[in-house]
């Protein structure tokens, strides 16, 4: 190995894909989940990371197995087929796309290769923090510009920040307030920011863009394919549930992609992941039934929620953002300790929870048990400052974020 750069996301894609492979064939790893039984393995509740909870479909899961006859050869063919699966669903050449372990590595190539300290990136607040993390730590300036009243994407106040600007990030449907961005109206952004930054790039995160369902939304990627400034990425982490196997693309002009490999991971992924990716994109019927479940289930948590009298953000995604009225952080941990994962606090909205949106029997039993700790009074120990997302020294189980949310 050696002359190998390692690191948990160069190497993710291929190491989760291998130990999963190698576990499945003992007859443990992929058995799907039974309806009645949410909790499982270490009896948690995965409510904190936006993960798929019902897990890969029935011809990505058999495409996973079958390539484990593939596990001692090199990708091949198999990266053909997605590339192939990916250029004709989006109607793009070859060269416009760039598969990659998860999407992740992709928006930290982006920041370092069009943010600097004299081009500054413009983003939300909250948003997916991952490019804002890139940025601080190259030195280079963030414009953090807060998100509307609903949640949503402030385009007009993001463009009044923008002068100079090296690199726009765009989250459509926002991550953690779940709101999208109108096709039209992020067309028009992109066409105003040319006069106030014209070498700036507009990065549009799309991981939640298949569970979408508003009036209006539509994908970027025609805007990347007539416009070298816009860059798209996607997701195999989410509908697809896929976010173990690390497989992310972006769409872009190739000299943008360019820049992107120049910065981006030298890591390559798995037959397994690759063969899953293209069985998973490739089963319409599968991604359709997936996006009608979530906005099931989705819409029973939103309804429980209102009931009992907190409000929920808008959201077209899997997750909604609860304004729990207390400290998100606290109250986090104090989910945490009967074993329910949800999300992180996301400043400046320090009393809103986002909850992942699992399988129908999960919430059944999340809801309620969520419910019943707000009706409590927070604990003595839980009582922090507003805002600080403070907890215990130690969290009462292992739980590892992931890229993407």
């Amino acid at each position: 190995m050696a002359g190998v750069r390692l690191s948990r996301r160069n190497v993710l894609g291929g190491l989760v894909s291998t130990a999963a492979a190698g576990v499945a064939l003992r007859g443990t790893a992929l058995a799907s989940p039974a309806a009645g039984e949410p909790r499982r393995g270490d009896g948690v509740l995965r409510l904190g990371s936006n993960e798929n909870s019902a897990g890969l479909g029935p011809a990505a899961r058999a495409a996973f197995l079958a390539a484990i006859d593939e596990a001692n050869r090199y990708p091949g063919a198999v990266w053909s087929a997605l590339v192939e699966a990916l250029t004709s669903r989006h109607q793009v050449d070859r060269s416009f796309i760039h598969v990659t372990p998860g999407s992740g590595a992709l928006l930290s190539a982006a920041t370092l290769a069009f943010t600097s300290a004299s081009r500054p990136l413009i983003t939300a607040a909250p948003t997916f923090e991952a490019p804002a993390r890139t940025a601080s730590r190259t030195g280079a300036t963030v414009h953090a510009v807060p998100v509307t009243a609903d949640g949503r994407l402030d385009l007009d106040a993001m463009l009044a920040k923008a002068a100079g600007a090296g690199l726009v990030y765009v989250c459509n449907p926002n991550n953690p307030t779940g709101g999208g961005v109108p096709g039209t109206a992020l067309a028009a952004f992109v066409d105003r920011l040319k006069t106030v930054a014209p070498d700036a790039r507009v990065l549009v995160d799309e991981a939640y863009f298949e569970y979408s369902d508003e009036p209006g939304y539509a994908t970027a990627v025609p805007l990347a394919v007539a416009d070298r400034r816009v860059l798209v990425t996607r997701t195999f982490s989410k509908v697809f549930g896929m976010a173990g196997l690390r497989v992310g693309y972006a769409i872009a002009h190739p000299d943008t992609l360019g820049a992107l490999q120049e910065r981006g991971p030298d890591g390559t992924l798995s037959n397994a992941s690759l063969a899953a990716a293209t069985a998973a994109f490739t089963d319409t019927a599968h991604i359709a039934a997936e996006c009608a479940r979530n906005r099931a289930v989705r819409q029973f948590t939103r309804e429980r929620f209102e009931a009992a009298g907190y409000r929920v953000l808008p959201s077209a995604a899997n997750f909604v953002m609860v304004d729990i009225k207390r400290d998100a952080g606290s109250f986090g941990w104090e989910c945490r300790r009967q074993r329910i994962a949800v999300a992180r606090p996301f400043p400046p909205l320090d009393t809103c929870m986002r909850l992942t949106i699992g399988t129908q029997a999960e919430m059944d039993e999340a809801v309620p048990a969520i419910l019943g700790l707000l009706q409590a009074p927070p604990p003595a120990s839980a009582r922090l400052r507003q805002g600080s997302g403070a907890g215990p020294a130690h969290p009462p189980f292992d739980w590892i974020a992931g890229d993407g949310c």
